[in-house]
């Protein structure tokens, strides 16, 4: 009885149709379910230089696909925060590894540095982390699947809660 329970829900657990709305459009489509069977992953910082509420999404993906997005050491303690998880992650779990650059990459961790704030004298980065699925064919374009449920959070947090989220989606841990 208890087999046929989880059997009739799995399905609607296992590929929930996440959607973040902000000012009317829709930021976050799809789910970490899509996420699966993906290994290759690939982790870029940047700080927005433009906000704009209206077209949040656009500009994401627009910052993610510009020429240099592939350079990633403008922020290095950020970056290697959320790296320092991400190896631990991979160490236990062997089921990502890192890609060298976007075309290697099936999905994107993509950390959008709001500000510093400085408690205590010391800085501390806090701004959202967007998981980006890095299909590029004509049919599906790239588009985000996954992104922090509080804004601006701070970066230990945001990558704590995207591990916790897809160890879950995984079956892991």
């Amino acid at each position: 009885l208890i087999v046929a329970g989880v059997l009739l829900l799995w399905p609607t657990a296992a590929y929930p149709q996440t959607r973040s709305v902000e000012n009317g459009e829709v930021l976050v489509t799809g789910s970490l379910a899509e996420l699966r069977t993906m290994r290759r992953v690939l982790l870029l910082v940047r700080r927005s230089p433009i906000v704009d509420s209206r077209g949040q999404g656009e500009l994401i993906l627009k910052e993610v696909y510009s020429s240099d997005a592939d350079k990633s050491g403008r922020f290095p303690r950020t970056y290697n925060s959320i790296a320092r998880r991400l190896n631990q992650y991979m160490t236990k779990y062997r089921s990502i590894s890192g890609a060298r650059n976007i075309a290697e990459a099936e999905f994107i961790i993509f950390f959008n540095l709001l500000e510093y704030r400085r408690p205590l004298g010391q800085s501390y980065p806090y701004g959202e982390l967007y998981i980006i699925l890095n299909e590029r064919s004509n049919s599906r374009p790239p588009r985000i699947v996954w992104k922090t449920r509080k804004s601006p959070i701070w970066v230990e947090d945001a990558i704590d809660e995207f591990l916790r989220d897809l160890k879950a989606t995984r079956g892991e841990g």
